[in-house]
């Protein structure tokens, strides 16, 4: 399999062509905003959270379902709000031909919000979040990279923190996510178990 071949499949496999260029200055909009929310967040230690989380994402259309891990970073405004920056990655395709091996994936870059019910003091507190960013999907083999397309994204959901110590604890989570390009509207679902520390009390 040559390397155009790859990427003609992983193209036809996603569906991904869009505005290239917008979704560049958008991405690289959702990256700086990220960096400010972690950069703010050690600012703030009082109210910091960071996490790594795990999972699965499923893509509609026929996309299939993949493992997907990412992190964050955030601030804390008052006892229920959490606002944050995000990036997580899923390999969607990988291809072996003639010695040739390709693999295509998608990284997922964004922030948002979420809101937190019940005390501030409780173990376990369930909230809603949500969220907006880009998708950018890539194919790389033998050593060529190409970006296939961005897309925006919109997304909402819910899950819990279940406190385990004082500043630490479990995080799982599901969001629905809307992929908005022209050529690429698409529904995807993204459930994800994190593991969180919060700095200060």
């Amino acid at each position: 399999m040559t390397t155009t071949r790859f990427f003609a499949a992983a193209s036809r496999r996603a569906v991904l062509v869009g505005n290239t260029y917008t979704g560049c200055l958008f991405l690289r909009g959702l990256v700086l905003l990220a960096g400010a929310s972690v950069l703010s967040a050690i600012a703030w230690a009082g109210g910091a959270e960071v996490s790594g989380s795990l999972g699965g994402i499923t893509i509609g259309q026929g996309g299939g379902t993949h493992a997907v891990y990412g992190g964050a970073g955030g601030v804390r405004i008052g006892d229920h709000i959490h606002l944050f920056g995000e990036v997580n990655h899923s390999t969607i395709l990988t291809l072996t031909d003639s010695g040739v091996t390709g693999n295509a994936g998608l990284t997922n870059f964004g922030g948002g919000a979420d809101f937190s019910f019940g005390s501030p003091t409780s173990k376990v507190r369930p909230y809603v979040t949500a969220a907006l960013g880009v998708g950018h999907f890539y194919a790389s083999a033998q050593g060529v990279s190409l970006t296939i397309t961005n897309s925006a994204y919109t997304g909402f959901g819910g899950g819990v923190r279940v406190y385990v110590g004082e500043h630490w604890g479990v995080k799982p989570e599901i969001r629905f996510q809307r992929y908005l390009s022209s050529l690429f509207q698409v529904n995807s679902a993204v459930y994800t178990v994190g593991l969180f520390y919060q700095f200060g009390d």
